[in-house]
């Protein structure tokens, strides 16, 4: 069985609240080999909630353009820590 790696990047997140309070991504930025790469969110498939090490993170699995190709990947946001992090497998 070959390594799953999971890489995690932290990034600058555009985020839209409603009026109820739910917070959802709509782009995101990051650096890569000194390129700055803007994903816009094309979907939201799923949302949920979790606790690590004891702080809350809303993880959201996502669907959006990365260089020309449709990609799913999953963001999560740390909100004790109001910091937003990329996941990829």
């Amino acid at each position: 069985m070959a390594d799953m790696k999971v890489l995690m990047k932290p990034i600058e997140t555009i985020t839209v609240h409603s009026k109820e309070g739910i917070i959802r991504p709509e782009k995101y930025r990051i650096m890569e080999e000194e390129e700055t790469i803007v994903v816009r969110i094309d979907k939201i498939f799923t949302r949920s909630e979790d606790k690590s090490a004891g702080s809350r993170e809303l993880i959201f699995g996502c669907q959006g353009v990365i260089n020309g190709l449709m990609k799913n990947f999953e963001l999560k946001y740390r909100v004790a820590e109001c910091k937003w992090f990329l996941y990829r497998m």
